[in-house]
């Protein structure tokens, strides 16, 4: 009966030790994903402000649009 209990003890030690290792890779992980997210997110913005048409280009494109509609 002692040597049952000893296994059940053990297993639920590596089970506790499983689980903390398992939640810290997870919380690591999290963490480089977001510092990604965030870096992909800081490029997107930059390359939109970059991206802005000119009001002109944009009249001029509307112009040709409307054009090839009719």
């Amino acid at each position: 009966m002692e040597l049952v209990q000893l296994f059940l003890f053990i297993m639920i030690v590596l089970t506790l030790l499983n689980g903390l290792i398992f939640f810290k890779r997870l919380i690591k992980l999290q963490e480089e994903n977001n510092k990604l997210l965030t870096k992909l997110l800081s490029e997107k913005q930059s390359s939109d402000n970059s991206q802005a048409m000119a009001s002109e280009d944009l009249e001029k494109l509307k112009t040709e649009y409307m054009k090839n509609m009719r």
